[in-house]
């Protein structure tokens, strides 16, 4: 199996080459640090599968998701693992829904690589054992209108990572006004009724609870009414 790798991490992309070195009738063919790189690669070499991480430097396509879904638009022969640490439930959703054939936390141990490419072929995701309880429930019908777009999720991701309306705007050329609207329907949709709930939604899911200095009391002030965003 020829495998292509993006990631803009380069230990991270050294030690999954490391591990490949050593499965049977597998290879990494090419590895890319940017998702504008990793499409053209996909379209000068040829290869079965591309692991990749979603959240990478990108220009020509404007987020992780719908590069995704680019992939499995123009080049459909081609098998999809997504390694990634973000364990929002609702990005997780998203991304098996833009593609993935496999869906893995970077903490997984690295020999669940070799049980999802096992996997291949069937007809659902594998879904490596971090992500297993959060998606175990899978997705209600009735609850599928209150799961934001791929847009109004990743406007979400970016801004509780601390970028500003304006830095996302410019990110993905659109204007202030419409991030801000797409940021308030994913919110809605998620029964997120200010910054301080977002803050602490995306710190539980991520299981990450420490914060950039700057943003420590917009993510733990225990009263809404204390709390002040300083980042538009």
């Amino acid at each position: 199996m020829k495998i292509v790798l993006a990631d803009d991490h380069p230990v991270f992309v050294a030690g999954v080459r490391a591990y490949f070195d050593n499965v049977p009738d597998c290879g990494v063919v090419a590895s890319v640090t940017s998702s504008d790189a990793l499409i053209k690669c996909l379209d000068s070499t040829p290869c079965d599968l591309v692991i990749t991480e979603f959240s990478m430097p990108m220009n020509r396509i404007s987020d992780g998701l719908h590069l995704l879904s680019y992939i499995q638009r123009h080049y459909p022969q081609k098998w999809l693992m997504v390694l990634t640490m973000n364990a929002m439930p609702v990005v997780l959703h998203q991304l098996i829904q833009s593609g993935a054939n496999a869906l893995l936390h970077k903490s997984d141990e690295i020999p669940e690589i070799s049980k999802a490419i096992r996997h291949l072929g069937n007809n659902t995701p594998y879904i490596g054992p971090s992500f297993r309880a959060l998606l175990a429930q899978g997705i209600d019908p009735q609850a599928k209108s209150r799961i934001p777009s791929p847009r109004e999720t990743e406007v979400l991701r970016l801004y509780a990572a601390g970028n500003t309306l304006r830095e996302i705007s410019e990110r993905l050329s659109k204007s202030v006004k419409t991030v801000s609207l797409q940021k308030t329907a994913a919110m809605k949709k998620l029964g997120l009724r200010n910054d301080i709930e977002l803050g602490r939604y995306y710190a539980t899911v991520s299981g990450d609870n420490v914060q950039p200095p700057e943003h420590v009391g917009w993510f733990l002030s225990t009263d809404a009414s204390d709390a002040v965003d300083v980042r538009h």
